[in-house]
């Protein structure tokens, strides 16, 4: 029987620096830029899911200041300089016609506004102006990685997380698994709890395999 482990140990706090780039380079720096006090204060990132954007909105903010959206989501008047709003698309009319409001009141006052959605501001399910307002700052797509980048960017995580992920270990990964970042880093804490559990620091194939049920092959 595998030994339940209870795990006290945070997540690491995701950062700019952890993140794999590949071709968003302009989408960091202008984040690098925003988090400086410089540049556009109102962002707004698109891009599939699992391409990295809360990484991103959680790396610029403190927690109390991003915002994980659902369909009865609020959002009451505010005076704190930075504030993230992820997964846009989601929110219901009501937190809508609030967004709409606190947009006004933040790029009237200069205040910091990074916001993620699943399609550019034009395709979101919300009212017309809502929309226009979005499209009012700087509007940049995060793309997907390939898989080189994937890679990388696995064994970023598993470091972070005190792993060793050898190269065939990564690549089985991506050949059996769903390749979205969300769903391999997921993976990772997973095979964390494993190694805590077995006391060992190195992800290994019959590991992967018993974990993920796969056979051997």
């Amino acid at each position: 029987m595998r030994q339940q482990i209870l795990d006290l140990t945070p997540d690491p706090r995701p950062c700019l620096d952890d993140f794999v780039r590949g071709s968003n380079g302009e989408v960091v720096s202008a984040l690098q830029r925003w988090q400086q006090g410089e540049g556009e204060r109102q962002i707004y990132l698109w891009g599939d899911s699992g391409t990295g954007k809360t990484h991103l909105l959680r790396a610029l903010v403190r927690p109390e200041e991003c915002v994980r959206t659902t369909p009865d989501t609020r959002f009451e008047p505010d005076q704190n300089p930075h504030l993230a709003i992820d997964d846009v698309h989601l929110l219901g009319s009501e937190g809508a016609l609030d967004l709409f409001h606190r947009y006004n009141e933040r790029r009237d006052q200069g205040l910091g506004l990074l916001v993620s959605g699943s399609c550019p501001p034009a395709h979101l399910p919300l009212f017309p102006d809502l929309r226009t307002r979005l499209a009012w700052g700087l509007v940049l797509r995060v793309s997907p990685l390939n898989d080189e980048e994937k890679i990388t960017a696995l064994h970023t995580h598993a470091q972070s997380l005190g792993l060793t992920l050898p190269p065939a270990v990564a690549q089985y990964l991506l050949t059996h698994c769903p390749r979205r970042n969300d769903y391999l880093f997921s993976l990772m804490k997973e095979f964390h709890h494993w190694t805590l559990a077995t006391h060992r620091a190195t992800i290994t194939l019959p590991m992967v395999r018993e974990i993920l049920g796969t056979p051997h092959s």
